[in-house]
């Protein structure tokens, strides 16, 4: 018997645990060697001590434990214990079980284990725990966990708000019902990809379907988590709402695609057109443009209609007359200048839109849901505005679609002003042109009649008096006569009617024959002319005419700006594929700043100078060099001469071999 108390005495010695047992009056009567690690008492000097004794200030936190178990009650508890070195708490789990015979308890036995590594094991999980919650539950972005099924096991408050459902509506959907079913094909593809692990992660941009119906774009990002073994336990989904982001770049798009459109055309009615069906087609169901009177034109209202079932609609609109002096739809946004938004408008604001019963029931009609009106201003002045209505509430405007529809307006309001200014220039320019005619049909017939008198008058005259006065009358019937001429071509250079006769022309006749033209006023002027042609054999593709009229408007140029004793050069060589002219003075030469001008109809340099003319021979000069596909240019040095060049086509080869062969 003592050989197996000493062996059981030894088995609790090595016990890691400290068991002891104490008496009703709490006195030590057995402790194992583990008290001795733990508190530095020996278990023998432990025997008769009392347990408030060993335990010092940590007795009163068992002491209700303990008596529990004196009156019969086991206990169990855990409990936080200094180190008796003064090292960082322990944790003990201690267990209580009454001594109880006959009914008596004589006693408790007390055994207690060391759990402090358990306790910081899950000390440590609950942190990590918590740090999980606060990044999934705390996120600026959606965060889920989705299971193997594809269901969402747990999702965070981001997600939530994102997409309109509650967190216990949400745990346990499929991710599929969120997802539009035009962007479903992809996703599952990368979803099962994911899955199998056959790529590490994937990013998406897609479409949640919220629970109220309406779309958001997002973007998500997806990776997994695996257990021990590869297989996949849960899906960690990222869900960034990129709907703004979506939208600012569509909008730029948007606006970037709709400047060249509504330029296209300078036609006013056209360019009202594409707006309104362009705005119609991408931003509304109704677009209303409604342009403002001016002293010479009439109020204008242009419609369209995203469906063609409005068409009717739109005409019915367009049609009522708009009185400034009772109610009408954009009456607010022409007083203030400042964009509308209407979001389902009442019975009572549909009548403060409307001019009449008629047009309150086309308003109706139209099934307005909201709204928006913005003015169209250049330059801060009021032109016109645009109505955008939707009748869906798929298509609710709000404060984005306001700001979009006021860059749009003034886009719009710059192309509608162009076209209205260039409309309102062809009709300046067709009243001139008529005027043009009218004034060359009733100056011709007395200019001629002056000059044919003038040359009877010469016939007959006698003295020398009689004989200057007669050719004062010829040289100013003469200008006029050019004068009306040039204005003439100009008109038609404008038009774009400026006729040429093509046909083969030797370069060599047309610059004697231009010369030859002003020999004698060239003589007058104390200045020779000189010609010089390399090629004698050089021809051109062009008509003769009109080139003898450039070519002598600008030797007459260089005669008029020359000092006596000057030479005027005139010539021609052949470039590639084409003919040079030069026509070149030593005169005065043109400042540097009056370059750029020369070929400007009306410009002068210097209004006093009687010399220059109206200023239009060098833009017709201009012209017809375009008009036979060249180009015209000048170089100028002051006090050094001035020289133009102009290039005209050569004739072609092939058409000169052939009239040889002939």
């Amino acid at each position: 018997m003592p050989a197996q108390v000493d062996l059981l005495r030894a088995t609790v010695d090595n016990t890691p645990a400290m068991v002891s047992y104490w008496d009703a009056d709490q006195r030590c009567r057995f402790a194992n060697r583990a008290y001795e690690r733990w508190w530095g008492i020996s278990p023998d000097a432990m025997i008769g001590m009392r347990l408030s004794e060993v335990l010092g200030p940590s007795y009163e936190h068992v002491r209700p434990y303990i008596e529990a178990a004196l009156r019969g009650t086991p206990q169990e508890y855990d409990s936080e214990f200094p180190s008796p070195t003064g090292g960082a708490p322990n944790h003990r789990l201690a267990t209580v079980t009454p001594d109880v015979a006959d009914g008596v308890v004589r006693g408790i036995v007390v055994v207690v284990t060391d759990i402090t590594a358990i306790k910081q094991t899950e000390r440590a999980l609950r942190e990590s725990e918590e740090r999980f919650r606060l990044t999934i539950d705390e996120a600026p972005i959606g965060m889920a966990l989705i299971g193997p099924d594809g269901r969402f096991v747990r999702v965070n408050r981001a997600l939530c708000e994102l997409v309109g459902y509650s967190a216990a509506e949400l745990v346990g959907m499929s991710f599929r019902a969120l997802i539009h079913p035009d962007d479903l094909r992809a996703d599952l593809s990368l979803a099962g990809q994911l899955a199998r692990g056959e790529i590490p992660r994937y990013q998406l941009g897609k479409r949640y379907i919220r629970k109220d119906g309406s779309i958001v774009d997002v973007k998500v990002s997806a990776s997994v988590l695996r257990d021990s073994g590869g297989a996949p336990i849960h899906i960690i989904a990222e869900v960034e709402d990129i709907t703004e982001q979506k939208r600012a770049e569509a909008e730029q798009r948007f606006l970037a695609a709709s400047g060249p459109v509504f330029a296209d055309s300078l036609d006013f009615e056209e360019t009202l057109t594409r707006i309104a069906d362009r705005v119609a087609h991408e931003m509304a169901d109704l677009c209303m443009i409604d342009i403002l009177e001016t002293e010479t034109e009439p109020r204008f209202m242009q419609t369209a209609g995203r469906d063609p079932g409005v068409v009717a609609l739109c005409d019915q609109l367009g049609r009522i007359p708009r009185d400034r002096s009772r109610p009408y739809l954009m009456r607010r946004v022409f007083e203030t200048r400042e964009p509308l938004l209407v979001q389902r408008p009442s019975v009572s604001e549909l009548e403060a839109f409307s001019a009449s019963a008629r047009h309150l029931e086309a308003l109706r009609r139209a099934q307005i849901h909201s709204m928006i009106q913005v003015p169209l201003l250049v330059h801060g002045r009021l032109i016109g505005g645009i109505v955008l209505i939707s009748s869906t509430p798929a298509r609710t405007y709000g404060a984005s679609d306001v700001r979009l529809a006021e860059a749009l307006a003034l886009r719009a309001a710059a192309s509608i002003e162009n076209a209205r200014l260039y409309r309102s220039a062809r009709r300046a320019t067709q009243v001139r042109d008529d005027v043009l005619g009218i004034v060359a049909h009733d100056l011709r017939n007395p200019l001629g009649n002056i000059m044919l008198q003038a040359e009877l008058m010469e016939e007959l005259a006698s003295g020398d008096r009689l004989a200057r006065a007669i050719g004062a009358i010829e040289r100013s019937a003469s200008r006029m006569q050019r004068l009306i001429q040039d204005l003439l071509d100009v008109a038609q250079l404008e038009a774009g009617k400026l006729s040429v006769e093509l046909g083969r022309v030797p370069v060599r006749s047309l610059l004697a024959d231009s010369i030859e033209a002003q020999r004698a006023l060239a003589h007058g002027a104390g200045l020779e002319i000189a010609l010089e042609l390399l090629d004698d054999g050089l021809e051109v593709y062009g008509d003769r005419d009109r080139i003898i009229q450039i070519l002598e408007n600008l030797i007459g140029n260089a005669i008029k700006f020359s000092e006596p004793g000057g030479t005027i050069t005139v010539g021609a060589t052949r470039r590639a594929g084409e003919a040079l002219f030069v026509v070149s003075d030593t005169g005065r030469g043109i400042a540097p700043a009056a370059l750029p001008h020369l070929f400007d109809r009306f410009w002068q340099a210097d209004r006093r100078d009687r010399r220059q003319g109206a200023g239009l021979g060098l833009a017709i000069v201009k012209g017809l060099v375009e008009a036979h596909g060249g180009r015209i240019w000048v170089e100028s040095t002051q006090g050094r001469g001035t020289t133009f060049y102009f290039t005209l086509p050569l004739a072609p080869q092939i058409e000169h071999a052939a009239s040889a062969t002939l």
